[in-house]
């Protein structure tokens, strides 16, 4: 579904006037969207956030590669984009890398770092452009192809025609039940009622999600949307 119809389908709900399809470019950079239109927006993308973080969606999920460099200890492993890391493996050696902390690294590399084959790997801060860093232990001694795989949340929606990535009918309810409480026009009754739908639907997508891997099946759902 649509950024477009994500937000229509709140709107209907609400009894509120729907976006043409007319808009086209940024939502915040349109003369055809209301105010009002413009806040469900950002209400469904608060929704759609929630959502990401309660699973790992397998729509989210994506490997990304590192090669390795003689020396070289530290590796860029996103581009600015929140990430969770599912695994990690040595292409060359089959050997899985062990996730520890940074206390760890540093203690290790006394009187000097480690080298061989990478071992253990752990978060080390981002760079300027907030690509997240790893580094990785022992220092490897030559060249690795280092397989990440990991859950990266998908960019905020902000034109017309992107679409979202994991399931609408949660992220629907979930900006609905926000936007009635935004109102404030129930005392929360209503609002309550639809939040406590939005996370019966959240169940039931991450059931579903969950059946489609035969290992991945640990899940939790909290309770507010």
């Amino acid at each position: 579904m649509t950024y477009r119809e994500l937000i229509n389908q709140v709107l209907i709900r609400l009894r509120e006037d729907t976006i043409s399809s007319d808009w086209s470019g940024n939502i915040n950079d349109s003369s055809v969207i209301s105010a009002y239109q413009k806040v469900i927006g950002s209400l469904v993308n608060d929704a759609k956030r929630s959502m990401e973080e309660r699973h790992d969606w397998l729509n989210l999920r994506e490997t990304v590669d590192i090669s390795t460099v003689n020396g070289t200890k530290n590796y860029n492993l996103s581009s600015g984009q929140e990430i969770k890391i599912i695994d990690s493996i040595n292409n060359d050696t089959g050997m899985h890398l062990r996730q520890v902390s940074k206390v760890y690294i540093n203690t290790v590399k006394y009187p000097s770092d480690p080298t061989g084959e990478p071992l253990y790997y752990g978060f080390n801060g981002s760079d300027a452009s907030n690509n997240l860093k790893v580094d990785l232990s022992p220092v490897p001694t030559e060249a690795h192809t280092i397989s990440f795989d990991i859950v990266k949340y998908q960019d905020e929606l902000a034109t017309a025609t992107t679409v979202l990535k994991v399931p609408s009918k949660p992220v629907i309810l979930g900006a609905w039940a926000r936007a009635i409480a935004e109102r404030g026009e129930d005392g929360g009754t209503q609002s309550s009622i639809m939040a406590n739908e939005a996370n019966e639907a959240l169940k039931q997508a991450i059931m579903l999600d969950s059946g489609n891997t035969t290992y991945e099946t640990d899940w939790f759902v909290e309770t507010n949307v």
